[in-house]
């Protein structure tokens, strides 16, 4: 016969028992059992099993089956509104762990929400167009015959393809482009017939297509035909403004002028500029069918070079653009295969998503205005989300921390027939409503600090719920996470204590939670020295950057802009001018002064070589005045006069290397560019050391110069204590001779410092999240050491007692906060160094991560745990013996 009870028996006990109660009653019962099993036999030892059993459960079968035990899954309202009670009488009662713990979720909240709201912001550029998914720019890559390494990886394209690809390719719906005024950076507008001007940089030339492709809301005129006629502009809603107030701009004439020309154009519509952001942003669109550029740019039919064009083209819907990627090649072979040989270059052209060009253009040039970069936003999403996880840690640390309070009322509730998922959902609940008032404190906090939190990042985001429902949800359920997360590990230890031990006194803590502890102070402590580190190198790389010797003097520079063909024109009577004033030492006339984009460029090859041997090199265009200004050196030959013409060329040090020239034998030389008859040559008269006109982020580039009496930029080498007086006697000679183009000037080395705009918010970012990790990190640790504290309270009193002085107290309770820091600084060491080389590595020219961030970070953070935990240490040290040990 079977002697193990019976087990149908064994499963009502454990259907009816609470689970904490059942190994005890099990115990119990099992030892009855043998006892009568070893007297009676099996027969009777069974069924008198099954009797105790029956008279075990009988009060819970009656009483509770359909109350508490259904419960268990399905909480009524009764219930829930009482566990509410519970949960804020506790935050009321213990109301420094309620505030640090609300504290610390409500900054993480605050840094997770703005962050989101900067990155959907990021994410938005020009999704407001109408079938936006289907519009795609054409991107060209260039190669030479036979290299692997890009000459050019531009986001522009020669004139012709996009139209063919309209008429060759089915998919193509329809196309556009956009011609800015090449080196017309500034134009001057102003409305017929008044003499007021005012300077912008954002206007372009566009198809009459523009607005087939690309959606804006109109306020005049309607989109439709708006650029069909020659010599037709339209306006944003902003520059109306400028030329005619609240008049209406339609149907009126203004003027645009730059270094091309001087053109009058009939305002045929006005948008909203405001409305949706866009890579393209522009000020004022004028119609490609003009004479002029415009005309240039339609008549082109190069294949292979020429490519200044942005192209756009609008996909059928559902189009894989992949496939016609794939058909790019054989297009290109087929209509420019020839011309393309000949310029010994490889070509291909791809599409490249318009909601992409924003965050996914790193690496290609010519931008039509600044963009930014994915991994950025992935950065700054992962500082959000080590920011809530270190308040999550805090509120797990100080909850288990704590849990000798409540192991009492634990161990009652269990007694009394409270089961463990009750207890469980209870403990969640009151980790949720932390989580929501954090949050509802949150939203408001963020709506104040908008303002400087816009100048961190350069943004100009707004809080409203309206236009961020989607935020608002993503929030809400990112306070469901928070809460879970941060509550399901103390809902489950605190719910694990054994009633019985707790209610008899013998209840104790399981070393595996003090570990965990431990481990999560190492692990919140590990990423704000990470952070640290990070503003450390950050920092010491714009430093390099900022002090580095770029080849020119940049200090004490002012750069007035020419901003059209009148201003040019008067370029040597101004210059002459200006430097009768003392406070002027030199000046220098440049298209491309450092810091700009160098937007023109040819294969050049030396005598004997072919366009196939040819190297691709940035052309310049400076008066004689320049190098002299910046402190360029001529290392060969001489400098320009105003007798040299386009054709006489200096050549930049890099340049000479790349042709397999040399400095002692270019002088004198000739080198050419073009094809069969169209072959040009130039003289080289002179070798300048070459000086970095780009980003430190990217590789120096050959350049070659020419000699312009009509530069587009003036660059004066000052020296002036009283700037204001300097520039009021400037601005009184620009008066008298260019009196209808207002002055535009800017500092050379603030307009350097611009082009690490992105490395400068980054670091501002970083060094604002440091902090808050670091704030974070110490809540919790001065939490942590407040209940230690309480804990030891006794046995400091009997040390007292025994003779241990102050210091030696003090000592031995901050060596138990001090290992899990230096345990933190040796784990994070090794992946900032990892994470910041491989930061680093975006520039080509750069710092290295030296040991002495690390030292920095690791005396900061040492420095900062030991003020943190100092004040509880210290008031335990100094409790009166007597008093701590006068109940025991």
């Amino acid at each position: 016969m079977n002697t193990n009870p019976p087990r149908w028996a064994e499963r009502l006990l454990e259907f009816f028992c609470a689970p904490d109660l059942l190994e005890e009653v099990q115990g119990d019962l099992h030892e009855r059992y043998q006892r009568q099993l070893a007297l009676f036999g099996a027969k009777i030892a069974r069924r008198q099993y099954v009797w105790n059993v029956l008279s075990f459960i009988r009060p819970f079968a009656l009483k509770r089956k359909k109350t508490e035990f259904s419960t268990t899954f399905l909480y009524s309202p009764t219930m829930l509104i009482n566990y509410l009670k519970i949960a804020f009488r506790n935050l009321v009662r213990h109301k420094m762990f309620s505030s640090l713990n609300i504290l610390g979720l409500t900054v993480g909240t605050v840094c997770c929400l703005y962050i989101l709201l900067y990155v959907k912001d990021q994410f938005g550029y020009d999704n407001y167009h109408k079938d936006a998914e289907n519009i795609y720019r054409l991107q060209t890559n260039i190669l030479h015959n036979g290299g692997d390494q890009p000459m050019f990886n531009s986001g522009t394209s020669s004139p012709i393809i996009a139209p063919t690809m309209k008429k060759d390719f089915p998919e193509v719906v329809e196309y556009t482009r956009v011609l800015n005024f090449f080196t017309a950076k500034n134009n001057l507008l102003g409305v017929e017939g008044k003499t007021e001007t005012f300077i912008d940089d954002k206007g372009f030339l566009v198809d009459s297509t523009f607005f087939n492709v690309f959606t804006y809301q109109f306020v005049e005129g309607a989109p439709e035909h708006s650029l069909d006629a020659p010599y037709t502009v339209v306006l944003s809603k902003t520059i109306a403004e400028k030329l005619f107030g609240q008049e209406k701009a339609i149907n009126k004439r203004i003027k645009v002028g730059n270094n091309l020309n001087t053109t009058t154009l009939t305002v045929t519509g006005v948008y909203d500029d405001s409305f949706g952001k866009s890579h393209l942003r522009p000020s004022f669109l004028v119609s490609l069918n003009s004479g002029g550029l415009g005309e240039f740019a339609r008549n082109n039919t190069e294949w292979g070079g020429n490519n200044f064009i942005y192209s756009y083209v609008k996909l059928k819907p559902n189009v894989n653009p992949e496939s016609v990627n794939a058909k790019m090649p054989a297009l290109l072979q087929r209509y420019g295969g020839k011309r393309i040989a000949e310029l010994g270059m490889k070509k291909t052209v791809l599409l490249q998503k318009v909601t992409d060009i924003h965050l996914y253009s790193k690496g290609i040039t010519n931008q039509t205005d600044k963009v930014s970069d994915i991994s950025f936003l992935y950065i700054l999403l992962t500082i959000a989300a080590f920011i809530q996880l270190i308040a999550c840690i805090n509120f797990v640390n100080l909850t288990t921390a704590r849990s000798v309070r409540r192991a009492k009322e634990v161990g009652v509730r269990k007694a009394v027939g409270a089961f463990r998922s009750v207890l469980i959902g209870q403990f969640l609940g009151e980790s949720m409503l932390i989580a929501f008032i954090s949050i509802f404190l949150a939203l408001p906090i963020v709506k104040l600090l908008l303002p400087f939190l816009n100048s961190l990042t350069d943004s100009t985001l707004a809080l409203t719920i309206t236009q961020n429902l989607d935020i608002l949800f993503i929030t809400v359920l990112v306070a469901l996470a928070t809460g879970l997360l941060a509550g399901i590990y103390p809902a489950i230890y605190l719910s694990s204590f054994k009633p019985v031990s707790v209610l008899k006194g013998t209840f104790k803590f399981n070393p595996a939670s003090v570990v965990l502890r431990k481990g999560l102070v190492v692990f919140q402590f590990s990423i704000a020295i990470v952070l640290i580190i990070g503003v450390l190198v950050i920092s010491k790389q714009l430093d390099f950057m900022q002090n580095k010797d770029l080849g020119f003097d940049k200090k004490q520079k002012v750069v007035v802009s020419l901003s059209n063909e009148n201003a040019q024109k008067h370029f040597t009577a101004l210059k002459n001018e200006l430097l009768t004033q003392h406070q002027i030492k030199n000046i220098g006339g440049v298209r491309y002064y450092p810091s700009q984009q160098f937007l023109q460029d040819m294969l050049v090859f030396k005598s004997g070589g072919t366009m196939d041997k040819g190297v691709l090199i940035k052309n310049n265009v400076v008066d004689e005045g320049f190098f002299k200004t910046l402190g360029i050196k001529l290392i060969a030959g001489r400098n320009f006069t105003p007798a040299d013409t386009n054709n006489q060329v200096i050549l930049s040090e890099k340049s000479v290397k790349d042709l397999n020239l040399t400095v002692e034998t270019a002088v004198g030389t000739q080198v050419f560019t073009g094809t069969g008859d169209n072959i040009e040559a130039y003289n080289v008269i002179g070798v300048h050391k070459t000086y970095i006109n780009n980003s430190l982020k990217d590789e120096m580039t050959p350049v070659m110069t020419h000699y312009s009496s009509q530069p587009e930029y003036m660059v004066l080498d000052v020296q002036a204590e009283n700037y204001e007086s300097l520039f009021a006697n400037v601005e009184k000679i620009w008066k008298k001779l260019i009196p209808t183009v207002p002055l535009q000037y800017s500092f050379l080395d603030e307009d350097l410092q611009k082009q690490y705009s992105e490395e400068k918010t980054l670091r501002k970012i970083i060094n604002s999240f440091t902090l808050i990790a670091i704030l974070l990190s110490c809540l919790g640790l001065f939490g942590l050491a407040m209940f230690t504290a309480e804990q030891r309270t006794k046995e400091i009193g009997v040390r007292k007692v025994l003779g241990a002085s102050v210091v030696s107290i003090t000592t031995l309770l901050s060596k138990e906060f001090l290992k899990p820091v230096l345990i933190a600084l040796l784990i994070a060491s090794p992946l900032s160094y990892y994470a910041m080389n491989k930061w680093l590595e975006g520039f080509v020219y750069r710092t290295e991560v030296g040991w002495e961030s690390f030292a920095v970070a690791g005396i900061a953070i040492v420095a900062i745990s030991m003020f943190t935990v100092s004040y509880q240490t210290l008031k335990a040290a100094l409790v009166n013996p007597v008093t701590t040990l006068k109940s025991e």
